[in-house]
């Protein structure tokens, strides 16, 4: 399994527009931070997980040229509003792509992208995809998927495991339920917005490490971290088997 991190920001991406702070004008590109995706590469085959704005910047920059499945975590517009471009894979492919989501999801998809199902017959112009719905766990080329319940605020939405692998962006908690499915992982992929104060949405650092010490995974690495974090400072005080994770990143597993 290969990992590759497309996009490790926050809704509004660092740079922040028409902001001026150090990690927004740093030339460092490990500061540089699109809205949050990622690419799972299995048994031949690419699952994207959200679709955000930059996806088709994204998918150039890491060489991304096919998508076999999409996994949705929710639908606020940094996870969901890249979903057109997936009509440059689903031509070249010639297929439609499933999107896996809650009903909560797919039917917001449904709403937001209501022509990619009312205009079918433009073929190719727009994105051919199939809606499926997670009702709990399930099979996916060849791998089980088991669906993690989070809290974004009040709002429940998705995590992932497979295997060994747990991707859980957009939380500031996990029930026990989903505490107990997370357990034993080698790789962990955790919200951890920024050093403080708290967000009613998202886990700051502090409270991801603390997520970290329960589960103990053997890697963790951060996501969805705001202008407010430097890369390297921040790397440089964190425990070990514990870093931020960046744009273009690829781990394998």
């Amino acid at each position: 399994m290969r990992i590759t991190f497309l996009g490790t920001g926050t809704s509004h991406g660092v740079p922040v527009i028409a902001c001026r702070c150090k990690v927004c004008t740093s030339t460092d590109t490990k500061n540089h931070r699109t809205r949050p995706s990622i690419v799972i590469a299995l048994n031949g085959k690419n699952i994207l997980v959200d679709t955000s704005p930059e996806l088709r910047i994204q998918a150039l920059r890491c060489g991304v040229e096919r998508v076999d499945a999409i996994l949705f975590t929710h639908t606020h517009a940094d996870h969901l509003h890249g979903l057109d471009d997936v009509r440059a894979f689903t031509a070249l492919q010639d297929n439609a792509i499933p999107c896996y989501g809650s009903p909560q999801t797919l039917e917001r998809i449904r709403t937001v992208f209501h022509y990619a199902f009312k205009l079918q017959h433009l073929g190719a112009l727009i994105p051919q995809i199939e809606l499926v719905q997670i009702e709990g766990k399930f099979k996916l080329f060849g791998v089980e998927v088991i669906p993690l319940v989070l809290l974004h605020g009040k709002a429940e939405v998705l995590g992932f495991r497979i295997g060994d692998f747990a991707y859980a962006t957009d939380c500031n908690h996990i029930p026990p339920e989903s505490m107990e499915l997370m357990r034993g992982l080698d790789l962990l992929v955790l919200d951890a917005l920024r050093w403080s104060p708290p967000n009613p949405t998202h886990f700051t650092i502090p409270e991801s490490l603390d997520i970290v010490g329960q589960l103990r995974p053997k890697q963790t690495y951060f996501v969805h971290m705001s202008h407010d974090v430097e890369h390297h400072d921040t790397n440089s005080k964190l425990p070990e088997g514990v870093e931020l994770a960046y744009d273009g990143l690829i781990v394998e597993m």
